[in-house]
This record gives structure tokens, C-alpha cells and sequence, in this order.
């Protein structure tokens, strides 16, 4: 029934858009039409192309939008902007449509420049390097170097692109190896507020080239990225997958404490370690399980030096096998088919925090606050995400060459809200996920709160998302008034103009 309300909601909000549009906008298909590319097309609401390119991960103040442009070329894109610029319509660019933050709901009755068409990849004669479109994904990536014996860093989830989450740095599996997925861009084509395209590397508005690699939403909309790949040097990836009860938090969390010297050692280079609070009921009906993955490259089954100690404290669920690195999306859930690439008219408010370890203490008192939350059973599809990839080739980059700022930190933990669209539990959702954050951070032992900006749920200062350092904002905000001076890419997570 939830779900019924919701999409009737949802068709009567496009009803009036199209009614608003037809007012505002009515020449489009006119005056932008003849301008685009013979595989572009202009898309109205109340049809299901519509429908599936606004359908986000994150329905929570979510942009709204009264025409969408689906591009095929990069002068597809010059036109669609220089069209909004002429008749002051606000617009953005999507792909994966996996973007969270409240900031985007700033965007009404706007241009949706959806960039699915343009998902090429060209492999470089020599191997190195590869070309990709901007509105590829990050599964298309995978697989068509993985056909070609080779890989590259992309996030973690098979329905997100390759540039969102390249723009904020960009975490994933191989990033211990090959640093994150922006550290690996060698240039970008980049279209600029005015339509205008320019090229952009570390010898070309390199300026620019900086700022693409942890703040590049702000800037302009990325056409194409050509990236390094790298030979494939073993395909087999062992895991483990055991699931705990909820009176085993303390016990794991000390071990991986132990495994890291309280954050000071790096794992070795081939290890992930990936948990997550959940509710299972087939394996505990009352409270909430402990879900440990680790998965290690190039062996065929996880040393027992990890294997052994888990196993002393006692799963309900044990798991071990090997795949290969396209089967690590399996094993996380993250498919394409998988309930984070399929769900609908669903909220999905994320809470990151970047920390060097773990405090055993407040992940008990974190786990505890969790169970409570989601005994409530309209929020059972909540998660407590703990991300820890190795790290090594990420914390190799210096600080200052990119505008990412958090290469010290050796986890990602993320509350992440889920519900049916009811805006009646937005504000009880936001305050258990800030209170969880906050009370997280407050344990950290850092006086500074970093929050991944691709995870960002919105009412996080600048210093939280960019950095702490009065240079890096002052760069950022010179560079946002030299390259976006009328802010029309205010929309996430927006850097304000220097005064």
C-alpha cells in the first residue's frame, strides 16, 4: 500500500511538472531539438523513459525536474546548457542517479542532462590507459577491461557510475593497489556554465585538474575521463562471509583493532575488510547481526591468521570460498539486480564519517543504538556500513596534489536510513543518523569531523567535506569563482565563490 501512495504522489508531482513545463518551456523541442545529435532525445514526463531517469537512489528532497535531455555526444551537452543558460533553467547532470545529499533538492523544474548514451570505453594501443564516456558505469568499466585482461579502480556498487563518485575521490576495491579512482585520471574533457568545453589534465587547466579529483561536482560537467587501467595480476580473490550475533561486537571490533595496531599498520595490501549491522531475521529475529566479509586477492582461501580467530568467536554463519574480482559485487550485494541497484520510492539517507581506527566502546554502543532504531519495522532496511579498504597507494598521493583530503584515514563507517518515501519520518530519520555520526566522531579522538562527500546526506560544512586546511578551501572557492562564477553547479555540495 506504502508503495502504491508513493508512486500515486510521484505521478501527480509529474502531472503538475508537465503542466509547469508546457507553461515555462514550451519551445524546446523547437529550439534545442534541431541542435542535438540524431542520438539524443528529448524526454517529457508521464513517459517511462521519465520515469527511469529520475528514479533515485535517494527519494529525500530529492531534484525535480520538468524535461529531461538524454545526450549522445559532447555537443549534445553544449547545446543543453547553452539552451538552459538562454532561458534560465537550472540543470544538472546525471548517470547512476546515486547521489544523496539534500543540497540537489535545491534544483526544481530543471533540465535533467541524463548522460547514460554516452558509456563508450577505448583501450589505448599500448594498454595502459583507457578512454571512457561520461555516462558510463562503473559494472560497464569492470567488465570490458576485465575482458581484455584488464581493471581499474571503480566504486563498489555496479549501478553507480564511474564519475560521481571519480569527482569526490572515489573509494573501491582495488584502491590499495592503485590509489582511488580519481588518483588514477590522466585527463578529462570538461563542458564549463558557459557551454564551453576545454580539456583538462595536469598540463592543461591544471588548475582545474586539481580539482576534479575530490571536489569536481562543482565545476562542470565531465564528458570524458581517460583513466590508467593495469594487467590483471591474479584472478582469483578468496572471502569469508560469517555472520555474528549482536553480543559479538565487542570481541571483533578489538580484534580488528588488533589486526591494525588501533589504526596505525596497514593491512596488507591485498586485504578488504567490509561489515555491516543488519537485520536478518531468518538468523535472529529480535535484534540486529554482525555481517563480516573479508576478501583477499591472489589466494585461494583467506589466511587462517584472519580465519582462525573469527571462527574462535563463534559465527552462526560461516562462508569461505574464492571467486574472481568481478564476483566481489556478489558477495557485497551491490549487483545490478542486487536491492541497492532495484529498490524504488524508498529513502536511503547516508551518514559518513572517515576515521584512522575503531573505538570498540562506541561501536557497542553504536550497535546497541542501531538494534533499537530499527526494531521499529518501518526501518528494518536500515544499515550500519563499515568500509575498510587497504589503503596503501591511496595514502602514497600527497595531500596537497589533489583536492581530496582525507587520504590518513583507514575507514569508512556510514549509518544509511532506509524507508518508503513517508515524509513524516524524515526528521526522526535525520536525527538518528546525525545523532549516530556525531556520537562516532565524538569517540574518534579527532576534533575534526570528515565526512566523504559522495556519501554526503547535506548539512555538512565545507570543512567536513573538503578539508580543514584554510588554503585548500581558499584554492577551492578561487577556483569555483574562476570556473562556475554564477554558480549554476551549486547543486551538490556546493563551494561557495570567494569573496
Amino acid at each position: 500500500m506504502s508503495l502504491l501512495i508513493s508512486s500515486s504522489i510521484r505521478l501527480v508531482a509529474i502531472a503538475f511538472s508537465l503542466i509547469h513545463f508546457s507553461c515555462a518551456y514550451p519551445n524546446i523541442t523547437k529550439e534545442l531539438g534541431p541542435l542535438l545529435s540524431p542520438g539524443a532525445a528529448i524526454v517529457f514526463p508521464g513517459s517511462p523513459e521519465f520515469l527511469i531517469a529520475t528514479d533515485r537512489d535517494n527519494e529525500e528532497d530529492p531534484p525535480t525536474f520538468s524535461v529531461i535531455v538524454e545526450v549522445a555526444t559532447e555537443s549534445d551537452v553544449q547545446e543543453t546548457v547553452r539552451y538552459a543558460n538562454s532561458n534560465d533553467i537550472p540543470f544538472l547532470a546525471t548517470t547512476g542517479l546515486h547521489g544523496g545529499t539534500i543540497t540537489l533538492g535545491n534544483l526544481q523544474q530543471g533540465i535533467n542532462i541524463y548522460m547514460r548514451k554516452m558509456n563508450s570505453t577505448t583501450i589505448a594501443a599500448d594498454g595502459r590507459s583507457a578512454t571512457f564516456g561520461g555516462g558510463i558505469l562503473g559494472l560497464e568499466v569492470r567488465d570490458a577491461l576485465w575482458a581484455a585482461g584488464k581493471q581499474t579502480v571503480t566504486g563498489a556498487c555496479e549501478c553507480v557510475s564511474l564519475l560521481g563518485p571519480l569527482l569526490g575521490g572515489g573509494h573501491g576495491y582495488l584502491q590499495g593497489f592503485y590509489g582511488l579512482i580519481s588518483d588514477n585520471l590522466i585527463s578529462a574533457r570538461v563542458v564549463l556554465a558557459t557551454g564551453d568545453v576545454i580539456s583538462v589534465s595536469a598540463t592543461q587547466n591544471s588548475d582545474l585538474f586539481w580539482a576534479l579529483q575530490g571536489a569536481g561536482h562543482n565545476f562542470g560537467i565531465v564528458t570524458e575521463v581517460t583513466s590508467r587501467i593495469y594487467d590483471v595480476p591474479s584472478t582469483n580473490w578468496a572471502y569469508i562471509q560469517y555472520i555474528f550475533t549482536h553480543d559479538k561486537v565487542e570481541a571483533l571490533f578489538n580484534l580488528i583493532n588488533t589486526w591494525t595496531a588501533n589504526g596505525t599498520r596497514d593491512m596488507p595490501v591485498e586485504f578488504i575488510n567490509k561489515n555491516v549491522f543488519a537485520r536478518i531475521p531468518g538468523i535472529d529475529a529480535n535484534n540486529a547481526v554482525i555481517v563480516f566479509n573479508i576478501f583477499y586477492q591472489g589466494v585461494d582461501a583467506v589466511p587462517s591468521e584472519y580465519t582462525a580467530p573469527l571462527l574462535a568467536i563463534g559465527p552462526v554463519v560461516a562462508a569461505a570460498n574464492a571467486t574472481d574480482y568481478p564476483g566481489l559485487t556478489i558477495i557485497d550485494a551491490t549487483t545490478i539486480n542486487d536491492t541497492v541497484c532495484t529498490q524504488h520510492d524508498a529513502v536511503n539517507m547516508m551518514f559518513p564519517l572517515s576515521v584512522r581506527s575503531y573505538n570498540t566502546q562506541a561501536q557497542v554502543a553504536a550497535f546497541d543504538s542501531y538494534n533499537a532504531f530499527t526494531a521499529d519495522a518501518r526501518f528494518l532496511n536500515s544499515a550500519v556500513l563499515f568500509e575498510g579498504y587497504s589503503t596503501q597507494a591511496v595514502k602514497a598521493v600527497p595531500g596537497s596534489s589533489t583536492a581530496f583530503a582525507y587520504r590518513e584515514d583507514n575507514f569508512l563507517i556510514t549509518p544509511v536510513v532506509s524507508y518508503l518515501v513517508n515524509s513524516s519520518l524524515d526528521s526522526h530519520a535525520t536525527a538518528f543518523g546525525e545523532n549516530l555520526r556525531e556520537a562516532l566522531h565524538n569517540a574518534s579522538g579527532s576534533a575534526e569531523m570528515h565526512a566523504y562527500v559522495n556519501y554526503a546526506h547535506g548539512e555538512e560544512t565545507l570543512q567536513e567535506l573538503y578539508g580543514y586546511e584554510a588554503w585548500r578551501l581558499a584554492r577551492l572557492e578561487t577556483l569555483k569563482t574562476k570556473y562556475d562564477p554564477e554558480g549554476h553547479f551549486d547543486f551538490y555540495s556546493p563551494i561557495p565563490q570567494s569573496n
